[in-house]
């Protein structure tokens, strides 16, 4: 008789879901991190990255290359782990080339290069966070902080950057949960009990692994400092023990433990502790105090003003203007949507999480020296917080409307409809800022528009589209490009880009005036003068006026400021001599877009106001678009020649100057200038000079 296979029971079929749903979520939210962290790397060049960050790997890379370890000190903060994994981009970029896999051509491909392995490790790390929060929260709400973390546009802008901030992030992050899985005493669903860890529970090697992750949080930046007495106060404060004397000892025990690891990482992974401790040290002490301890030298800007330092607000509207709205309702849900039962385990978690980010926040705020990003490192923990509060409105509002016992049972299906629905919705806010997740800002706060007004904006961003802008104007190639980022616009641009403080220095052919530099109120009596006229072309992005692009007026040798009509300025003009020409080049100011074509005419009064010479032609020249397709901003000088009879007497004359309208022989209102006498040359004709012929 044929036995019949046995079914899976529905306990086995629970168990086996309970297995491979978290893995599956992991690799979900592995995906959803990965693709908008890593596509599209070669976009456009930070002002950190364009000045220091790039050259600081290559030296380092062929420091370490060449043992000359004391040259991996190329900086204070120390950035150690990130010129290690910017090193390993280095080699992949080389054997790529070598096997021909690919071909790096310009210096934005070199950068995506080095930017990779720190984004792939960081977007890793996401579903790795996911492992570790499911030991300390619930299931729903470690999903959500996940997917929070995967889908933060501030958190992915600078994850994909050759940057410090975002790794900061991570490893302070990660040494901060480690802990707290650590010195957790029970599931969260329990209550704790007297035991020091639960059952088949070792604190030893979640310490470790926090500690090496303090280590490269250290070797990363200088704040990472931070982290070391708020770990040891979260150990004293969750370490279980029945008597306070034993947990003082298991405290310092771990503290130890957790201390000893770091500074292993340390010196194990920056060669210049193993030559010269003293000077690599010194470098990181004084790169905090220097540094740090000082207003930004730039200028900073905040709440519509250029200020020094932006106050104890700062960072209160900066990360309100960088949150999703989920995330800012879940925040905000938190104090009020109670789950029940209560979770003492999961709420010392979140407590200790919010703790942490007061903490870090406060330290910030007492520092003159302020950017949004020097905050990050709390994102996370803001992140889960928030899904705490998601998770809890979320059950409030399902005890609302379930129920029937129908209506429990479709409630995994339910949930995972709502799940996928917001996933689609993160995922296609992502897809609309790529590649400039910088310019994400809280649309529930007005979004880009507003932030400019209340927040110092611009990174770099943007300047690729100036580039391309640029590039394909025709006359690109007449002079050098002023711009105050140089080095984030000169990949971008085939003619030298020069600072804008060297506008009296050589000739320029275009400035570009970036919004940074307008909000820290830097050079204005230099950006005054460049914004005399209206802009060539502006780069808006996402409701953000990033730069504004200005043609730089010709060159003349007299001044006469003049009007015809709203549209054309006439700065000056320049005059030489030729054989049997005078060479007159009007200088053109551009303000508006002519309504007409116009022709320029050019008469030559003796001094009875008889017209011995002139000339009728194009302002442009002959080859130039008709004047009604003049851009506003615009600058245009074009030498015209005014043939002179050979037989002209020596005299004084009078050079006149006009437009009029081709079609109907109308001449354009003279609005502003020296008007030339009526009766000798007419309505709307402008005295230019007068001069001594030949």
């Amino acid at each position: 008789m044929e036995v019949a296979p046995a079914r899976a029971t529905p306990d086995i079929r629970s168990r086996t879901a309970a297995l491979w749903s978290p893995t599956l979520i992991a690799l979900a939210l592995g995906g959803i991190a990965l693709l908008p962290r890593v596509l599209g790397l070669a976009d456009f060049f930070t002002t950190d990255e364009a000045y220091h960050w790039i050259v600081r790997t290559e030296r380092f890379s062929a420091a370490v290359a060449e043992h000359r370890w004391e040259a991996t000190i190329q900086t204070g903060h120390p950035g150690v782990t990130l010129m290690w994994l910017g090193s390993l981009g280095l080699a992949l970029e080389r054997a790529a080339v070598a096997v021909g896999w690919a071909s790096v051509t310009s210096p934005l491909e070199h950068l995506a290069w080095l930017r990779l392995p720190a984004v792939v490790l960081q977007a890793l790390l996401v579903p790795a966070a996911y492992v570790l929060l499911r030991r300390l929260l619930t299931a729903s709400t470690a999903a959500i902080a996940a997917l929070l973390w995967a889908t933060s546009p501030y958190l992915i802008a600078h994850a994909r950057l050759l940057h410090l901030d975002a790794l900061l992030t991570a490893f302070v992050t990660f040494s901060l949960l480690l802990l707290l899985v650590a010195t957790r005493s029970q599931g969260v669903d329990r209550e704790p009990e007297a035991t020091p860890f639960p059952p088949g529970h070792s604190p030893w090697l979640p310490i470790l692994a926090s500690g090496v992750c303090a280590g490269l949080a250290l070797l990363t930046k200088g704040p990472a400092l931070i982290l070391l007495p708020y770990a040891g106060l979260v150990m004293c404060w969750l370490i279980p023990a029945d008597r306070l004397g034993e947990r003082v000892r298991r405290a310092l025990l771990g503290y130890g433990l957790w201390l000893g690891a770091a500074m292993l990482v340390v010196v194990l992974l920056w060669p210049a502790l193993w030559v010269n401790p003293e000077r690599a040290l010194g470098e990181y002490i004084s790169e905090i105090i220097s540094n740090g301890g000082r207003p930004n030298g730039d200028g900073q800007f905040f709440l519509g003003h250029a200020v020094a330092d932006p106050g104890p607000l700062f960072y209160l509207v900066a990360d309100l203007f960088r949150m999703t709205p989920m995330t800012t309702i879940g925040l905000l849900a938190l104090p009020f949507a109670r789950r029940r039962p209560p979770c003492v385990a999961e709420r010392r978690v979140l407590l200790a999480l919010g703790a942490f980010a007061l903490f870090w926040t406060l330290v910030m705020t007492l520092g003159p020296k302020k950017f949004d990003r020097y905050v990050l490192p709390t994102w996370p923990a803001l992140l889960v917080l928030a899904a705490a509060g998601l998770t809890r409105l979320f059950d409030v509002l399902r005890g609302w409307r379930i129920k029937s016992k129908e209506e429990r049972r479709e409630q995994p299906a339910i949930s995972v409809v709502l799940g996928s629905l917001f996933s689609v919705l993160l995922l296609a806010n992502l897809a609309w800022y790529h590649p400039y997740y910088l310019s994400y800002y809280n649309p529930l706060l007005g979004g880009g528009a507003m932030a400019q007004r209340a927040l110092l904006i611009g990174w770099g961003e943007g300047m690729d589209q100036v580039g391309a802008y640029l590039s394909a104007q025709p006359d690109i190639e007449y002079g050098p490009v002023l711009s105050a980022l140089g080095p984030t616009l000169q990949p971008f641009v085939p003619v030298p880009v020069k600072d804008v403080t060297t506008l009296d220095a050589a000739p320029a052919n275009y400035a570009v005036v970036y919004l940074e530099s307008i909000q820290r109120g830097a050079n204005p009596a230099i950006y005054a003068r460049i914004q005399q006229t209206v802009p060539l072309h502006r780069i808006t992005i996402h409701g953000i006026e990033y730069a504004r692009i200005y043609q730089l007026p010709k060159p003349f040798e007299r001044a006469v400021a003049a009007r015809f009509g709203e549209a054309l300025h006439l700065r000056g003009i320049s005059m030489a001599r030729a054989p049997g020409h005078l060479i007159v080049t009007p200088s053109w100011d551009v303000r508006a877009r002519p309504t007409g074509d116009y022709l320029l005419f050019l008469h030559l009064l003796d001094s009875a106001g008889r017209r011995v010479a002139q000339i009728d032609v194009a302002p442009g020249g002959g080859d130039a678009p008709p004047t009604s397709a003049w851009e506003p901003g615009r600058q245009i000088a074009v030498p015209l020649p005014l043939p002179l009879p050979s037989d002209l007497p020596t005299g004084e004359y009078q050079l006149v100057m006009g437009l009029y309208d081709v079609t109907t022989g109308q001449r354009l209102a003279l609005l502003e200038g020296p008007p030339a006498d009526r009766a000798r040359a007419g309505p709307e004709a402008l005295l230019l000079t007068t001069i001594t012929l030949p």
